[in-house]
């Protein structure tokens, strides 16, 4: 009886009420035209009942010949249900569909991040990475992150320590770089503190040995600084390691000449997008070559994650093989790029306190007075005259 029940609701019914005629007649009519009915109940003449969709759209003879009027009630089953519902079927379908790619997806690298590093090139590391498999699209299950940690930190001699952390699709790589060992500071060795280059002192601060010179005096390169020859009362003296740090106030000048610069014309710029999908690089046109070769990706994303879809255009140049007639503001351009240059050098070590730039013809002249440590240790020999 329950399977009786299961196939009706599948295939759908309809409950119906028949009044105002013959309700016998009705009822036999249904049996001749084998009309199936049930649930059926005839109160007072009027008659409630269940049939089939078909049976329901062969019953207007019967009724017609019984005198009786019909009035549906009900409509059961599910096919009647998925017609009521067919705009939520269609999400239904999205939203299983959006869920099957989420979960699929779920699967891949999406994002690679890297912290950790200081002096070692962030790409440099990654591609040392990509080589054992974590790149984007690469599947996570197959990933052995403790065994990757070892290999990468094996190859690369300035790592001490690295660690592959999964969160989901993205993947964070933790990096620690060896620390060099501080070198062993000889203090037994004698020396001399002399000038490493010409300018006016302007404090020095003494650890070991005899200040030679004061503030506000002027120095050249090799002038001596802190004597490691320390005189005693008794007239003997004794030989130490001289150290301490000495300020100067050093002067600086730097020519640079536009004419000195070869410069090559641009005959010819390629470009090429790809399309990228999840570690997949589909190239869209020819090969741009490897000349002068740039990349500029351009992926989706949202506030919290990038996602491994969109665009990656190639970029080349080719040049002129002989060198391209420069006017004299291109060089004038050029001489101040170079000087610019040297400036940011200097600042390295040392402090500008004062500074000027010059124009003659096609050189920028740069003069410069600076704040540096100037202080160079100098060994001192000593000759021992061992008589027996």
């Amino acid at each position: 009886m329950f399977i009786i029940k299961i196939i009706r609701y599948l295939l759908g019914y309809v409950n119906f009420r028949a009044f105002g005629g013959f309700s016998d007649r009705f009822l036999n009519l249904c049996t001749h035209d084998n009309i199936p009915l049930w649930n059926i109940k005839n109160v007072k003449g009027n008659i409630s009942a269940s049939t089939t969709i078909n049976g329901y759209l062969s019953i207007r003879k019967a009724v017609r010949k019984s005198g009786m009027k019909l009035k549906v009630l009900e409509k059961k089953g599910l096919i009647f249900l998925l017609k009521r519902n067919k705009i939520r079927v269609g999400i239904l379908i999205g939203v299983c569909i959006f869920t099957l790619v989420t979960v699929i997806l779920s699967q891949f690298i999406w994002s690679i991040s890297l912290v950790g590093n200081v002096e070692l090139e962030q790409d440099y590391l990654l591609e040392a990475f990509q080589k054992y498999g974590v790149k984007v699209g690469s599947p996570v299950k197959i990933l052995d992150d403790d065994e990757i940690a070892q290999n990468v930190v094996s190859e690369i001699e300035r790592l001490s320590w690295a660690s592959v952390n999964r969160k989901g699709t993205s993947v964070v790589i933790e990096v620690r770089e060896k620390t060099p060992a501080p070198e062993n500071y000889d203090d037994k060795t004698p020396t001399n503190l002399i000038a490493s280059e010409d300018g006016v002192i302007l404090s020095i601060d003494s650890l070991y040995g005899v200040e030679e010179v004061k503030p506000g005096s002027a120095v050249t390169k090799g002038d001596l600084l802190i004597s490691g020859i320390v005189p005693h009362p008794d007239g003997t003296e004794s030989f130490v390691h001289a150290d301490g740090y000495v300020k100067a106030l050093v002067k600086y000048k730097h020519t640079s000449c536009g004419d000195n610069f070869v410069t090559y014309n641009q005959v010819l710029e390629k470009t090429r997008p790809c399309l990228f999908f999840f570690g997949l690089k589909i190239p869209i046109g020819p090969s741009v070559g490897d000349s002068f070769f740039t990349k500029h990706n351009s992926f989706l994303e949202t506030e919290k994650i990038l996602i491994p879809v969109g665009i990656i255009t190639e970029y080349s140049a080719q040049f002129s093989e002989n060198p391209d007639t420069t006017d004299d503001e291109t060089k004038d351009k050029i001489a101040l790029w170079d000087s610019a240059c040297y400036v940011n050098e200097i600042l390295d070590y040392c402090i500008v306190k004062d500074s000027f730039v010059t124009k003659n013809g096609n050189n920028i002249v740069f003069n410069g007075e600076c704040q540096r440590e100037i202080g160079k240790l100098q060994e001192i020999y000593v000759k021992n005259d061992d008589k027996k």
